[in-house]
């Protein structure tokens, strides 16, 4: 991927950020491009955080860590998603119940580098037919909406989509620094950020993904 390259998608990412209504950061750099993820291990990604999600719709912890034992995924769970699920329902924290809630967005994003989806507006919230094209797991569904994801959109679309969201994520925390409001949602933008960030960065797990302005 080339120096040239990257500088338009920086440009023509600044251009959409101030179409929203937002501000840019003439100093806020390019992003460097390092190795992509397989899509085996976005699917592996999608495959957990979608079984996860449920656990803030009160599903019981043990019936989701029994169907991801069933389904050979718990070798794609973070750190804090394994300490996650040795505790029950009622030892969950409510801001453990709102982060797993605020992932559908990390999921709609991963949905939309694999070409599952075809949007991620900024503007827009995770797409009201997401649980139609994945497993349903109160119906004890398998996994195999997620096991036929094979490949991710080109390398070039992905890097365009992080770049766009990097440079909204700076946005959005400095109208939080200032006191003003934003004109999308901060949690929106990180949430989709971070899943493109990891998609992009081999060498940070889940719970360690950059996510600096």
């Amino acid at each position: 991927m080339s120096e040239e390259f990257k500088f338009q998608t920086k440009t023509e990412s600044e251009g959409k950020v101030l179409m929203l209504g937002g501000r840019i950061c003439d100093w806020l750099p390019i992003l460097d491009t390092p190795a992509v993820r397989s899509a085996a291990e976005v699917q592996g990604r999608m495959s957990v955080l979608n079984a996860l999600i449920n656990i803030s719709f009160q599903a019981p912890v043990d019936i989701i860590r029994d169907w991801l034992t069933q389904y050979d995924l718990l070798v794609f769970l973070s750190a804090e998603e394994e300490a996650l699920l040795q505790k029950d329902n009622d030892e969950l924290t409510e801001q453990e119940l709102i982060n797993l809630r605020w992932s559908l967005e990390s999921l709609w994003a991963l949905m939309w580098a694999t070409g599952m989806t075809d949007e991620l507006q900024p503007t827009e919230w995770c797409g009201d037919n997401m649980a139609s094209l994945l497993p349903n797991l109160e119906q004890n569904e398998d996994n195999s909406k997620l096991t036929q994801v094979r490949q991710l959109r080109p390398t070039e679309d992905l890097y365009r989509m992080l770049d766009y969201y990097y440079r909204l994520h700076w946005y959005c925390v400095d109208e939080r620094l200032h006191g003003r409001e934003a004109v999308i949602s901060e949690s929106l933008v990180y949430e989709r950020r971070k899943a493109l960030e990891w998609v992009f960065n081999r060498a940070l797990d889940w719970d360690n993904v950059e996510m600096s302005t």
